[in-house]
């Protein structure tokens, strides 16, 4: 998308976006009455003749850059689906929120609609391409919607990768994305992918056996973007990308497992992150590992009452195949801490539906072991609305997942599934600093929002930017 940044919207801007509260559309002369139009937060009002769409944002003490990033995003959404590719937004007072105006309407301006054909008669497809951003003076506050574009695309990346179908993206073709990325970012990053027969030489037992089911066998994509002094001990940023997950032999229900498409979405986030790092370029080393399989029921698929012994050599006890989230971290975490040196993780992962049940779809569960990156990440997470809620890492979590046979089992059952899970974790991060987002709920949509399309939201990458620029 092309954005230009002036104090007045031009004349030849196509639509212009005005953005309401409660109470200036109370003031204002608009030509239909309230109960059509009441400023509400993401209502429309499209007025043809005078070429102006009026966004709700709600009542003024509730304005946000959460509500002008949605409110943005909506206006976006309805422009482009009324077939507009061109429009500007006129922030007036607004203008504070540049980054989270330009963050919205590029997020809301994308849709996935790669195999969708055309309906007989429907209009050509369009996309919002142009973008007039209007209302400000100086340069800090175009540095700052520079920013809020750069974010939001690297969250739109990794929202086209994570709605690919299993059939078509598999870990492999993940390796190969990431590859490609390398191969594009102008020297900024360098990937590394270790494959099935190097998993199974050095000894990485959890992705091995999780992906042992399925014709595409496992990797580990490793991205290196080195920003900062030379020998500082890197952040790790490692993600879940599960392809799809049918539960394996502990085989999930049949109504919604296509949902499982989207079981990638924390490497995927990860993925978008280190896009969008070599793009921002802060002054930080970081390294994003991406531990990928496919977990189906094949005659090779590991079982209930396994011993797998991980990458750093400790033994751990199944008892339940879907719980293959945390198989496949216990190795990446611990690559993180052995082979990176990693000065903290932050592991990102689509782990339980507990946490969605805790929580539902409008945060992500998180847990820590660290105090400064804790509050790092909260503050991240007011800066780019995605939201983050603390959760409990009692020792009793930890006592409840310990093994007869082995050190620790994968699964204790469903009493506090998600801290388990957490604690699971935790275990092989040992001492580094250590954070665990589970991101089940927001990391996808199953119906259109206001602001956002069908599909992958993304959730993670502009949490995860945030944070780095702000420790750079």
């Amino acid at each position: 998308m092309q954005i230009q940044y002036t104090a007045q919207p031009p004349a030849d801007a196509g639509i212009t976006v005005h953005l309401l509260t409660k109470e200036a559309r109370a003031a204002a002369n608009l030509p239909v009455p309230e109960a059509e139009f009441s400023g509400a937060a993401n209502g429309l009002l499209l007025l043809h003749h005078e070429r102006r769409l009026y966004v709700g944002l709600g009542e003024a003490d509730k304005v946000d850059g959460a509500r002008v990033r949605a409110a943005c995003g909506a206006a976006a959404k309805h422009l482009q689906a009324k077939g507009r590719t061109a429009a500007a937004f006129a922030l007036g007072e607004w203008t504070g929120f540049a980054r989270e105006a330009v963050e919205g309407a590029v997020l809301g301006s994308y849709r996935f609609d790669t195999f969708q054909a055309p309906k007989p008669g429907d209009p050509p497809r369009s996309k919002l391409t142009a973008l007039t951003v209007a209302g400000g003076e100086g340069e800090a506050w175009q540095a700052a919607g520079e920013v809020g574009q750069l974010q939001a695309e690297a969250a739109n990346y990794a929202r086209e990768i994570a709605n690919q179908p299993p059939n078509l993206f598999f870990p492999e073709t993940l390796a190969n994305a990431a590859r490609e990325l390398a191969a594009g970012s102008g020297g900024k990053l360098t990937a590394e992918v270790l494959d099935e027969k190097t998993l199974r030489e050095r000894g990485f037992g959890g992705l091995c056996a999780v992906g042992a089911g399925s014709v595409h066998p496992p990797r580990l994509v490793v991205l290196r973007y080195e920003g900062g002094p030379a020998g500082d001990p890197p952040l790790a940023l490692v993600g879940k990308a599960i392809t799809f997950d049918s539960g394996g032999l502990s085989i999930k229900p049949a109504a919604g497992m296509e949902e499982m498409v989207w079981d990638k979405c924390g490497g995927i986030a990860v993925l978008g992150a280190m896009q969008g790092l070599a793009a921002l370029a802060p002054k930080r080393n970081v390294v994003g590992i991406i531990a990928s399989a496919e977990n189906l029921t094949g005659p090779e698929a590991y079982r209930p009452g396994d011993i797998l012994t991980v990458y750093d050599g400790r033994q751990i006890e199944i008892n339940n195949t879907d719980a293959e989230g945390r198989v496949v971290l216990a190795d990446a975490i611990g690559y993180a801490r052995r082979d990176c040196g990693a000065a903290a993780i932050i592991d990102l992962a689509t782990l339980t539906g507990a946490c969605v049940v805790a929580l539902g779809d409008w945060a992500a569960g998180l847990w820590d072991t660290d105090a400064t990156l804790r509050e790092g990440l909260l503050a991240a997470s007011a800066r780019s609305g995605e939201r983050l809620w603390p959760m409990p890492s009692y020792e009793e979590y930890r006592e409840q997942i310990k093994s007869d046979i082995a050190l620790i089992k994968n699964s204790s059952g469903r009493p506090g599934g998600a801290c388990t899970a957490a604690a699971f974790l935790r275990t092989f991060a040992e001492d580094t600093p250590w954070a665990h987002l589970d991101i089940a709920g927001p990391s996808a949509i199953t119906k259109d929002r206001a602001d956002l399309a069908r599909g992958a939201t993304g959730f993670g990458v502009r949490v995860l930017l945030e944070f780095v620029r702000a420790g750079a």
